[in-house]
């Protein structure tokens, strides 16, 4: 059996968006209708393939001649059944003369299908061609041009490669033909990823990891923070090459899914690529023998799309020997350490967009061109910059600025200055929500203080003020996961670094712990938060760090413009459970009576006081460091 088709040059070729049908079907109706044909559309039809054929798609009333014409050339591929009494049919016959017209004028493709005959037969046209064609030579003439026409048409589709029926089981055969229709279908078909913004790139470097051609069994993960388009990538990835296996199957939201409908759900739903009955089994390690069995021997490309916990890896794709030779399966993930743990071949790192990309990609949902309209090109640049390079940002910002008038986008973007816009909020958070409780607490921490500072330092920080009780060596693992789940990162220079967006994410946290009243929050770093709670004596049990900076350059703008607090002389006295404390050089007219007695880390440089107001009581410092101070006594009375 020969499975390839001819691909012969064409003078003319079609856009995917001219044609109407995948696939053109010509066969003889009282041979194969409702057989061989009908399993063969069945077959199509479960790959997503459109198959046109006579007896299903024209309406009555309608001229046959024109719509058959019509439907040839605005599909991509034809098959053609060639069974014993195909030749018989004249509507076969001119059917036939038209297909190999558009496969010279317009690239229509060509599959023939010997069934029940020999190409030999077909070719010479002997067997029951022979006796057809004598009838046609009664009708028409011995010297009829059109006979003529007809006999070195069959010459001609007898000379391709295609499908031969004999020692076939016909199931398998039907499957196998619509499985190679899919795997040259599929490089024809318009993508929704090819023009994406930033994704060339990208996936060349993805393809070359994947390592087309080569025998092995990969698994590759494809890492990043939510919403920076993991889930595109691999998409484009899987697009590309899914030409090239066997059994494909992309299966979106793992994490989602399998928290909704369980893994038994999901492993029916990964046999179902290959047409398997799944309803027989009802556990997961029947499940898994199945999946095992059904693909260890085929080239599967399978995407695992936002995998989020080891188990469901176990349960849909556990080792390389489920799957045949020259398999690859991508996996996303926010979490590097679970790609890690499960042995992938390597990880991509998604990057965010840079600033041209991003600014393309934001025109393209808000104005639909490459190009802002006029009035909204500082608009424009301004949101960019807001969402530093986060696909996710500009394609929810971009998308729900479209079509709005200079006001709304002014006031939107004063919003998501100071609230980051719900759709955006809500999947960053995910990586968030499944920290344990002393990886968020790390996280806040660093998003409201750390953000720019060397991991030793801040570690070192945390350790002092025993926020995690019992737990002080887990700090170091808790800022690795961080750093696994793409939440955090390192610089060249081992300071903590994290998105933007991250960071208005871990503030909007600690916001909402009290939205109204900034003093019942655990943690304070805004300047007005922090000069509202100590001037009003606002402070409670609740706050447990407060860090007022203004930036590196803070000591020099404050010789010109010095920084005056008239806070209350009793505002520490509420806060009991304060432990980490960090203020600039400023003024203090008032002066202050009073630090709580469970600060352990104190950093105040330029501190106007004389005297610390540590009255004569237990203290728990750990750690004072007050450079350039105006300090004559550390503290009031005898210690």
């Amino acid at each position: 059996m020969a499975s390839s088709v001819s691909e012969s040059s064409s003078s003319s070729t079609r856009r995917p968006s001219s044609w109407t049908y995948h696939l053109f079907l010509s066969f003889r109706g009282q041979d194969t209708r409702t057989g061989f044909t009908d399993h063969l559309c069945a077959s199509l039809e479960r790959k997503g393939i459109t198959a046109f054929r006579d007896d299903k798609d024209l309406e009555r009333g309608d001229v046959i001649s024109h719509e058959l014409v019509k439907a040839i050339e605005e599909s991509t591929f034809a098959i053609i059944v060639l069974s014993p009494n195909y030749a018989s049919s004249t509507w076969c016959l001119d059917e036939l003369l038209r297909i190999l017209e558009c496969k010279h004028s317009l690239g229509l493709q060509i599959v023939p299908v010997f069934y029940g005959v020999e190409p030999s037969d077909v070719r010479h046209q002997k067997g029951t061609f022979a006796e057809a064609f004598r009838k046609h030579e009664e009708r028409f003439g011995g010297d009829s041009e059109k006979v003529r026409r007809w006999r070195d048409a069959f010459t001609q589709i007898a000379s391709y490669s295609g499908w031969h029926s004999k020692h076939q089981h016909e199931a398998r055969f039907v499957e196998s033909i619509a499985e190679h229709i899919h795997r040259k279908l599929i490089p024809k078909l318009p993508s929704c990823t090819k023009n994406r913004v930033g994704i060339a790139s990208r996936l060349e470097e993805v393809i070359k990891l994947i390592g087309i051609g080569l025998n092995d069994v990969r698994f590759i993960g494809v890492w990043g923070m939510g919403g920076i388009g993991k889930t595109t990538i691999a998409r484009a990835a899987y697009e590309a090459i899914r030409g090239e296996f066997k059994v494909c199957c992309f299966m979106r939201n793992v994490r989602e899914l399998s928290a909704k409908n369980g893994f038994v759900q999901l492993q029916r739903d990964l046999l179902a690529c290959l047409s398997m009955s799944s309803s027989f089994f009802h556990d997961t390690e029947d499940g898994k023998n199945i999946i095992k069995n059904a693909f260890c021997n085929k080239k599967v490309l399978l995407v695992l799309d936002d995998v989020s916990e080891l188990k469901q890896l176990e349960n849909l794709a556990e080792n390389q020997d489920w799957f045949g030779p020259g398999s690859r399966i991508m996996i996303t993930a926010r979490d590097m350490h679970l790609l890690d743990i499960h042995g992938v071949h390597g990880i991509y790192e998604v990057k965010g967009l840079d600033q041209e990309e991003a600014y393309n990609l934001f025109c393209l949902k808000a104005f639909k061109q490459l190009e802002p309209k006029e009035g909204y090109s500082s608009l424009s640049k301004e949101v960019v910059k807001y969402t530093k390079g986060l696909p996710l940002a500009v394609e929810v910002l971009g998308s729900y600025l479209c079509g709005r008038n200079v006001e709304f986008w002014l006031s939107t973007i004063r919003e998501i200055m100071s609230y980051p816009h719900f759709e955006v909020l809500n999947t960053l958070k995910i990586s968030y929500n499944h920290l344990t409780p002393l990886e968020k607490s790390i996280f806040l921490d660093i998003a409201c203080f750390f953000k720019g500072m060397k991991k030793d330092e801040a570690m070192h920080i945390l350790r002092m003020c025993d926020f995690y009780v019992g737990v002080g060596s887990d700090i170091g693992s808790g800022i690795v996961t961080l750093i696994d789940k793409a939440l955090v990162t390192l610089d060249q220079n081992n300071k903590l670094e994290m998105h933007d967006l991250l960071q208005e994410m871990g503030r909007h946290i600690v916001y909402e712990e009290s939205p109204s009243n900034p003093g019942k929050r655990s943690r304070l770093w805004s300047k007005d938060d922090i000069h509202q709670v100590l001037t009003n004596d606002m402070g409670t049990e609740a706050i447990q760090s407060m860090v007022l900076s203004f930036g590196h350059d803070a000591f020099y703008w404050f010789r010109s413009k010095p920084f005056e607090a008239r806070w209350s002389i009793e505002a520490f006295s509420k806060t009991c459970q304060l432990r980490y404390l960090s203020l600039p050089c400023m003024k203090l007219p008032l002066g202050l009576n009073h630090l709580p007695r469970s600060l352990k880390v104190l950093h105040w440089d330029f501190c106007p006081l004389e005297t610390l107001p540590l009255l004569n009581q237990p203290y728990e410092a750990v750690e004072i460091k007050m450079h350039r101070s105006s300090l004559e006594q550390v503290w009031h009375g005898k210690k």
